[in-house]
């Protein structure tokens, strides 16, 4: 059974389960406006969440996407309170021994649920962007569906931008060898 299949059973056994059970059970639905909610639904399907503020006071989520560290940024915040946040962007960020080439980024980037650009020093990262306005937002299951979507775009891209290390014997399924991540 998938990640997101899982996750819909328990999500709806959790929704007819008693009261006090079902206060812990995550949120039927996740809005950017509720950074605390999408971590626990993120928690309850497995994986890593860290609510935290970034450089400009708004939330972010620090996480793995297919077991590379990745961010949930928020966006569309309101500027003086960092509150009534509408979207999300899923971000990781690779740090290769050399630049990038534009030819590569292409084939990166021709994955369906990942967008991908390259920073100063020409290492890869790529990102996903999901508006679940400020209000009741969308259904937790297809945010999560939008979140494995995006973390086996991203072990494509791994697999892509480190194929040059993986060719020289570096075993990206071994964290210890595995190239830091740029975040």
């Amino acid at each position: 059974m998938t990640r997101f299949a899982s996750f819909a059973l328990a999500l709806a056994a959790g929704a007819i389960a008693l009261p006090a059970a079902a206060a812990e059970s995550p949120p039927a639905s996740v809005s950017a406006a509720d950074p605390e909610g999408m971590a626990r639904v993120l928690r309850f399907a497995g994986y890593p969440a860290k609510v935290v503020t970034d450089d400009y006071g708004d939330p972010e989520i620090e996480t793995e996407f297919s077991g590379w560290g990745g961010s949930i940024m928020f966006y569309g915040c309101d500027e003086d309170t960092h509150l009534g946040c509408d979207s999300i962007e899923l971000r990781v960020g690779f740090d290769r021994e050399e630049p990038m080439t534009l030819d590569l980024l292409n084939e990166v980037a021709s994955s369906r649920y990942i967008a991908a650009f390259l920073d100063d020093d020409g290492d890869p990262w790529v990102n996903w962007d999901i508006i679940t306005g400020n209000g009741e937002g969308i259904p937790a299951p297809v945010f999560m569906q939008s979140v494995n979507e995006f973390a086996g775009g991203v072990e494509y891209a791994a697999d892509l931008v480190f194929a040059e290390e993986t060719e020289k014997g570096v075993d990206l399924d071994d964290p210890a060898q595995r190239p830091d991540e740029t975040i």
